[in-house]
């Protein structure tokens, strides 16, 4: 039996990389990467014995985590990459490759824009997957003749292509991953588990590559038989990746009707839109055991709503808001600061907004400027950019990108601002308190607020 590798290199701090999106961990969370954890079930459907290191969750350092590689004796490795550490990520997964003389594959924000490009500045990778939920890695493994879209191989010259299949997938290798220390702040129990429905989202934001992947959602049934394999490895807790949980409607009531019908006992959390989310959804979700729902804000600025295209205002954002709460769902709100027409009166208004909205959690991002979105195409036509930049972090540590009126340095110190005034406010802290649910929670909230302290401290 031939062997496959899932691989997570080494970090410096908590590192993130996989859906595309790579960053720092703003506080302690890390969630099990969803690319490694669906291929791993193409792996190991098309007969390969799958394994996993995951260096980042694991705390190993380069050398530890390449002895770990190498005593896996992989034919095969499936890496993950980001844009937030490639300058080591790269060093390592040539190592990796030398070591191990594996066929290394890799996915990552970094390629979205360019795989084929930049396969060509990577020789130690056989190839560059686009869509972690295609079946291509395994048929070209398998030696098959493959018409590909999100496959990309030496010598290969085409652009990124989105993909909008809806494709039934084997059930994911959650096994290799249920014992580790992944962990979010969201979650009352463990272990914890992600999940995704749509590939995608039906929605092009300038900043984000999700929307240009198309959308396509699993068909119901697949999912379930998911739902049931993470129902047998004893998962508690789980997080719908989905970037608009909604969206189209028909197939996630379907969804949430079966989980009631199954009696699943699952927690969960994901992601939607202020403009998609109503009281039916909203009872539905928390029927299947939603608990917390992420709604993108961004910006209380209404022109920078408008020029990013996120199609709504600030008074939905607040009715939404109001609307979860009624209907006992936790809200986390989601902002980016740094986009171009940013000033520091609009980020003042911001936070205060931020902090009027009474949600539960807040994310403070800086905008950056990831490949393969309208952003980095402007930024680079303004020269705001360098075309060839590789290395960001959208968590904000280390801005990118100056705006019309605030430099990266600025930008920095107004996160940080963001972070104190809506976290440190006393109101804040003894509503979380009071509503810890479990000691799992407690524990949780406990240690991610230690993180975001000293990072307030040391970053």
């Amino acid at each position: 039996m031939k062997r496959a590798l899932l691989l997570v290199p080494p970090s410096r701090g908590v590192v993130i990389r996989d859906y595309y999106c790579s960053k720092t961990s703003q506080a302690h969370y890390l969630h099990p990467p969803i690319d490694l954890v669906v291929q791993g079930g193409w792996l190991r459907a098309a007969g390969f014995d799958v394994t996993l290191v995951d260096a980042t969750v694991d705390r190993l350092d380069a050398s530890t985590a390449l002895a770990a590689a190498v005593d896996a004796r992989p034919d095969v490795v499936f890496a993950l990459a980001g844009a937030v550490q490639w300058d080591t990520d790269r060093r390592f997964l040539a190592d990796v490759a030398e070591h191990t003389g594996a066929a290394m594959y890799a996915s990552g924000d970094l390629f979205m824009e360019d795989a084929a490009g930049m396969l060509g500045k990577s020789p130690f990778l056989a190839g560059i997957v686009t869509d972690f939920t295609s079946d291509e890695l395994v048929r070209h493994l398998a030696g098959e003749s493959v018409e590909r879209s999100a496959l990309v191989l030496p010598h290969d010259t085409h652009a990124f292509k989105r993909t909008r299949v809806g494709r039934a997938i084997p059930v994911p290798a959650h096994d290799l991953f249920v014992d580790h220390d992944y962990r979010y702040a969201f979650a009352r129990r463990a272990p914890m588990a992600g999940i995704y429905t749509q590939y995608g989202c039906p929605y092009t934001c300038s900043f984000c590559i999700i929307g240009e992947l198309g959308s396509a959602v699993r068909p119901t049934d697949n999912v379930l038989a998911e739902l049931r394999e993470l129902e047998r490895l004893g998962v508690r807790e789980l997080f719908f990746q989905d970037q608009c949980f909604g969206v189209p409607r028909a197939p996630f009531e379907d969804l949430c009707d079966a989980m009631v019908a199954e009696g699943f006992d699952f927690g969960w959390w994901t992601f939607t839109r202020v403009d998609v989310i109503d009281r039916d959804l909203a009872r539905r979700m928390k029927a299947a055991g939603c608990h917390t729902v992420i709604l993108g804000v961004e910006s209380a600025s209404e022109e920078i709503l408008k020029n990013h295209r996120k199609g709504y205002g600030t008074e939905l954002v607040r009715q939404a808001f109001a609307m979860c709460q009624e209907e006992g769902l936790q809200t986390a709100a989601t902002f980016i600061l740094g986009l171009p027409e940013e000033t520091a009166e609009s980020i003042e208004r911001t936070i205060d907004f931020a902090c009027s909205l009474r949600a539960d959690f807040a994310s403070f991002n800086v905008a950056v400027p990831r490949a393969g979105t309208r952003l980095r195409d402007e930024a680079v036509a303004a020269g705001a950019v360098e075309a060839d930049l590789e290395v960001m972090d959208q968590s904000g540590f280390e801005p990118t990108l100056a705006t019309r009126g605030l430099s990266a340095a600025d930008l920095k110190r107004w996160r940080r601002r963001a972070v104190r005034r809506f976290y440190l406010r006393p109101s804040y802290i003894w509503k979380r308190l009071r509503r810890v649910r479990s000691p799992v929670e407690f524990a949780t909230h406990a240690r991610e607020a230690w993180a975001l302290v000293r990072n307030l401290v040391t970053r």
